[in-house]
């Protein structure tokens, strides 16, 4: 008994690696940029039943666009109609830009002027998407 009482505390005192969630911030600690869609996968999920199954999406996206140091990010099972070279908004957080979340899909022309300034210098550079890793 007192051996199990030791391995569960053990194990509930692990903690898994886990990436942020919106909810664990404040919304005052993000800005919103814009971002493109540079990949998007879809997981199968295969339900209890043979006929209920579907597929989890998970889009890859680029921020920090104008910039020489794109940063990446992606989002897993994602209900949004995007598709891949789609330019949506991102909220990047203050302190770290590495931790973004997916904000919506309208950009707002000032913004779309920004993908488009992007696209083109990935094509002047002969890459699909200048900065990303297109392993």
């Amino acid at each position: 008994m007192f051996l199990g009482g030791l391995l569960l505390l053990a194990f509930s005192n692990c903690k898994i690696d886990e990436k942020p969630k919106y909810e664990d911030f404040n919304e005052t600690e993000f800005n919103m940029v814009p971002g493109i869609v540079t990949k998007i996968t879809r997981t199968p999920i295969i339900g209890n039943r043979p006929h209920y199954s579907w597929s989890e999406i998970n889009i890859y996206y680029a921020y920090n666009l104008d910039s020489d140091t794109i940063l990446v990010g992606k989002e897993m099972d994602v209900d949004l109609a995007l598709k891949e070279g789609d330019g949506f908004y991102i909220l990047v957080h203050k302190a770290d830009k590495k931790i973004s979340f997916i904000a919506g899909s309208r950009l707002l022309p000032s913004d779309q002027k920004i993908i488009e300034n992007y696209l083109k210098k990935s094509k002047d550079h002969g890459v699909k998407y200048f900065g990303i890793d297109e392993k």
